[in-house]
């Protein structure tokens, strides 16, 4: 129940600012919680941008969908280039299964596709009576020079090519029959300049374009199918021959011993073989690029997350609260919290547990075998915090490619044979740490602290179950939102008893004034009845 405030009416005093210096005090309680709550809320942005940050890193390079920079595939670091001596006839490129060295090959025909084409399918050849994509079946039926087309008592007739069926209406107009058959693996065209009807198959390789020539649709166009149902010319595959050992293909594009081949110009049967000459090699320089992009991006990674463990902490420099605000000019404002939700992250527990694991990684040798040894290295200065370093201004690192790509490979891509689960063992995390190459290793410290797959014990990532992530179900659950959630209850407990005081205290001061209306009152009455009796 709401309490009447009448100010000192009687007394003569400012009850209301009374009031309000006695509530001070009872404010202050309130703006304490506020101040916690509102660092909290810092604390789980600064942490859910760390987050976002080492799972862009994770993304980028422990990633199966990104195989050209993802350091567990053998893709990334086994990468080969291929030159050929005429790039015009034939193009090559190397994947990781390609060998270094030079393969002689030699094109004796390029694949084609089967396609049949007829001009001059129409009656009466002059322009005006040519068919139209806008014409009807019954009226391209009676224009068309060898016989007309044949529907059934439904106005249809079933067509079948390369044994796909469709059903042509008489009332379908030219558009769209080519488009149905443009959805049986053949692409068909008509030219209204020409006369000419094309219909070719989508796929290069040997055999014919079949049909059932249902409703007399071929022959009508003047492509007479044979007694099997082909029409036009057979397609062929491609024939060649690689280091003298011969292959065909039905297509132009293949891939052999890890070499993937394209036949890039039209060589028949009656050509002079052409001859190429394919030359394998290392690419060196695309595998120091990846390395040293993972270099600088781990770097900068750790480098946040350092400034972040080392910022300065200003204990003199609380959350403002909103009466705090209202005295100061925008910049103040900005200046002030600038410095307030500075060090909040400082010397957090988890983020340095995570920083300690990766260095202990890159620390430890993979089979007898550390990345020192390839030219990567701890920084010296104390102050870098564990960043690494290309020695020898990243020259080491690319002789380690240029001599020996597999070791380099196998120290990064070395797979174990455990996958990781959140739910290993002690002893099954030991056996796949060891047989894990530095990707795995890191990959796996990476996904402790931002997993969304819980373990055993129904915990998520280390980093998800304090600050929570957007689109998972910690955005909304984790150890910051339960502190936040307190601490609303506390402010709201508080302002409940703010207010229960303030009534409380007009309560006292309106009895007061009550009071003191009644000695004014009595003080009032003996006055006039001493002066009744004294006149």
């Amino acid at each position: 129940m709401s309490v009447t405030r009448v100010s000192g009416l009687v007394s003569g005093m400012d009850t209301d600012q009374i009031i309000k210096d006695l509530m001070r005090i009872e404010r202050l309680k309130v703006d304490k919680v506020y101040q916690q709550k509102q660092v909290l809320e810092w604390q789980k942005e600064q942490y859910r941008e760390i987050i976002n940050k080492v799972r862009v890193f994770r993304d980028t390079y422990f990633d199966v969908l990104k195989p050209e920079t993802n350091l567990t595939s053998p893709t990334a670091l086994r990468r080969m280039t291929a030159t050929t001596t005429a790039p015009e006839v034939v193009s090559v490129t190397a994947s990781a299964a390609s060998g270094v060295g030079e393969t002689t090959f030699e094109v004796l025909q390029s694949a084609t596709a089967a396609k049949a084409s007829i001009t001059g399918i129409t009656a009466d050849s002059s322009a005006g009576s040519r068919l139209s994509l806008n014409d009807t079946m019954a009226e391209i039926s009676e224009k068309l020079a060898n016989g007309s087309l044949s529907f059934n008592e439904a106005g249809q007739f079933l067509l079948a090519i390369n044994n796909e069926e469709i059903i042509i209406n008489k009332t379908d107009t030219l558009q769209t029959v080519l488009n149905k058959i443009n959805k049986t693996g053949v692409q068909v065209s008509y030219s209204t300049f020409s006369d000419t009807f094309t219909i070719t198959a989508r796929q290069t390789g040997a055999g014919y374009i079949t049909t059932n020539d249902g409703g007399n649709f071929f022959t009508a166009l003047g492509l007479q199918p044979d007694a099997e149902g082909n029409v036009g010319e057979a397609g062929r595959n491609a024939e060649f021959k690689i280091n003298g050992f011969a292959g065909t293909n039905a297509s132009n594009t293949f891939t052999i011993d890890g070499l993937t081949y394209t036949i890039k110009q039209k060589i028949d049967p009656e050509d002079a073989p052409a001859a190429v000459t394919v030359t394998t090699t290392v690419d060196t320089e695309g595998i120091y690029k990846t390395l040293e992009s993972f270099v600088n991006d781990y770097n900068k990674l750790i480098e946040e997350i350092n400034n972040k463990l080392n910022e300065e902490y200003f204990r003199d420099f609380p959350p403002l609260t909103d009466e705090q605000k209202e005295a100061m000019s925008e910049k103040e404002i900005e200046l002030w919290e600038e410095k307030a939700q500075s060090g909040l992250l400082r010397r957090d527990s988890a983020l340095e547990s995570m920083l300690r694991n990766l260095r202990q990684v890159l620390y430890d040798s993979v089979d007898g075998m550390n990345i020192t040894q390839i030219g990567i290295e701890t920084s010296s200065n104390y102050r870098d915090r564990g960043k690494l370093v290309l020695t020898n201004g990243g020259q080491d690192l690319k002789t380690a490619i240029a001599q020996n790509p597999d070791q380099v490979a196998e120290l990064f891509t070395r797979r174990a044979d455990i996958a990781y689960s959140a739910t290993l063992t002690a002893e099954e995390r030991a056996q796949r740490y060891a047989q894990s190459g530095l990707a795995g290793r890191i990959s796996d410290v990476l996904n402790d602290n931002i997993r969304t797959t819980r373990d055993e014990a129904g915990r998520k990532g280390i980093l998800l179950e304090k600050a929570g992530i957007k689109g998972d179900i910690t955005e909304f659950q984790n150890y910051y939102d339960k502190q936040i959630k307190e601490m609303n209850k506390r402010i709201d407990r508080l302002n409940q008893l703010f207010v229960q005081k303030e009534e409380a205290y007009y309560r006292q001061f309106a009895a007061m004034e009550k009071a003191l209306q009644q000695l004014y009152a009595q003080g009032d009455y003996l006055i006039s009845q001493l002066q009744r009796n004294y006149y």
